[in-house]
């Protein structure tokens, strides 16, 4: 009997000191929306299909874990340790993953609109048909990274895996430090500086953050691309297609956008200083508090339709060079002519 009570005055006490393992049973489909799990050690846990909406995951070890299908939505996530988890289909909207590794994780099909990826180490993780629509990867490491359209992404300074398999996307001839030149391309963080891509289609090309510093882009389609804080600083973007880009808080700084064609382009908190937009089409484009000193505007359409040419060079008008005029001698000026000398001829 003693036993027994000890062992309900141990179970209480552990629950007690425990209480929110005790709410959120460490099960497969556990039901525990408002999760309190963070810094809890649970590697190689099962919870696939659990519901842990807006729960507190962070700085969890949840290595090698089984979330496939959880639904963590609005979950907090900051540093937590995924390496390897299986999160197949897991549902992660508008979740904060701040600085958390997902080395190796497992995210096929995963739902990650609006979630923030900040600093997050993505080395090896497969994001195959993952949704990413409005997800930020401010600082976050691809490397070897399987993006949703299958692509393999690797950022600049990606370390070589240590088995001698060669990246597919490394082989192929398209491709500029692991980022494929193609329509639709998926390359956060892109390391695309003083690259030539005179022509290059990348129509809905999502490389957010990307660095194209100096790159030549001259008639390159990037209609509709997403260059959310893009550095373009210097780029040569004559007459590229840039309609209806996302260009918000991009680095346009002394860029060439002579011809080229921005209608209905999203240029909100663009920098722009020192532009050339000459004869640049802005139709429709939002320029809400983008920064336009010192651009070049001449033959310019703005938003509204209107032409601006604050900043057209007044052509020079040549002077025509009057031809000397040719005048006669006046009268006391001609001198006379002496008649030549006649031979003198010898008598015989």
């Amino acid at each position: 009997m003693k036993k027994i009570l000890l062992s309900s005055t141990f179970l209480l006490a552990f629950l007690a000191a425990n209480a929110s393992w005790a709410e959120c049973w460490i099960i497969p489909k556990s039901q525990c929306p408002h999760a309190e799990l963070s810094g809890r050690n649970l590697a190689g846990a099962d919870m696939h299909g659990a519901h842990l909406l807006e729960g507190d995951l962070t700085k969890s070890d949840f290595s090698k874990a089984n979330l496939k299908e959880a639904n963590i939505y609005h979950g907090k996530l900051m540093g937590g340790n995924f390496t390897e988890a299986d999160m197949t289909d897991i549902t992660l909207y508008n979740a904060d993953l701040t600085g958390a590794n997902l080395t190796g994780a497992n995210l096929t099909r995963a739902k990650l609109k609006g979630a923030n990826l900040s600093e997050v180490n993505l080395t090896d993780t497969n994001l195959t048909d993952a949704e990413i629509d409005g997800a930020k990867f401010n600082k976050a490491v691809f490397c070897r990274t399987t993006m949703p359209n299958g692509i393999v992404n690797s950022g600049a300074n990606c370390p070589a895996k240590k088995s001698a398999r060669v990246d597919q996307a490394e082989a192929t001839e398209n491709a500029i430090n692991g980022c494929m030149i193609q329509p639709r391309t998926v390359c956060m963080n892109a390391a695309l500086a003083e690259a030539n891509l005179g022509s290059a289609n990348l129509s809905g090309a999502q490389l957010y953050m990307g660095n194209l510093a100096q790159a030549n882009l001259f008639k390159a389609n990037l209609g509709k691309a997403n260059l959310t804080e893009a550095n373009l600083a210097r780029a040569n973007l004559t007459r590229a297609n840039l309609s209806q880009a996302n260009l918000t808080e991009a680095n346009l700084n002394k860029a060439t956008l002579r011809g080229a064609q921005l209608e209905r382009a999203n240029l909100t908190g663009a920098i722009l200083l020192n532009a050339d937009l000459t004869d640049a089409d802005l139709t429709g484009a939002n320029i809400a508090d983008a920064t336009l000193t010192g651009a070049t505007l001449c033959n310019t359409v703005m938003p509204n339709g209107t032409v601006n040419n604050s900043s057209c060079m007044p052509e020079k008008k040549l002077e025509p060079v009057a031809e000397p005029v040719k005048t006669e001698p006046a009268a006391s000026e001609i001198k006379p002519v002496k008649p030549a000398a006649k031979a003198k001829t010898r008598s015989k």
